[in-house]
């Protein structure tokens, strides 16, 4: 989920908000510490043109998330991505909570347990409105990268996309 926060801010939108960009400034100087792990991208192909990439993990991060996330042994099937990783159908989390035992199995339909919110809750192995945020987080972190951050999809495979293409896979396979 930490994907899903993500925005891209171009110089025609914080001329639109001025107060917004003076606090932003203000913060990338006096913030430092913080600051660096907001990206950067200025390109000089027509006009000069700088986006800021406002998103909690850094590229780095970001490419180690989608190597878990697009994994087929872990959360990407073929029918979107997991609400849980399929390693636990081997592996289920234990826990102990003064002195009981909790786990969280891999179920691939209606919940075992009503600790975890029982079947009100579950809704299956894919939760279709996490799908849609996870796709149009992908399509942000395109806009931002392009072509120039690809994926290998499914993780494995060999198979390299560009974030736009993997957002285009993840609808296909939740069609």
């Amino acid at each position: 989920l930490p994907l899903i926060a993500v925005e891209v801010l171009d110089d025609e939108l914080l001329e639109k908000l001025p107060g917004f960009t003076r606090r932003m400034r203000w913060f990338l100087e006096n913030r430092q510490d913080l600051g660096q792990h907001i990206s950067y991208l200025c390109t000089l192909a027509d006009r000069p043109r700088c986006q800021r990439l406002l998103a909690i993990p850094s590229r780095e991060r970001l490419e180690r998330l989608l190597r878990v996330m697009l994994d087929e042994t872990e959360f990407l099937s073929p029918h979107g991505l997991r609400a849980l990783s399929r390693t636990h159908l081997e592996h289920p989390y234990r826990f102990d909570v003064q002195g009981n035992e909790w786990r969280v199995d891999y179920v691939p339909g209606e919940g075992t347990s009503g600790f975890f919110g029982g079947n009100s809750n579950w809704r299956g192995p894919v939760w279709f409105p996490v799908n849609y945020l996870l796709i149009e987080a992908l399509e942000r972190y395109h806009h931002f990268f392009g072509d120039a951050l690809q994926v290998e999809c499914p993780t494995g495979s060999g198979r390299k996309l560009d974030l736009a293409q993997v957002a285009l896979e993840l609808r296909r396979r939740l069609a």
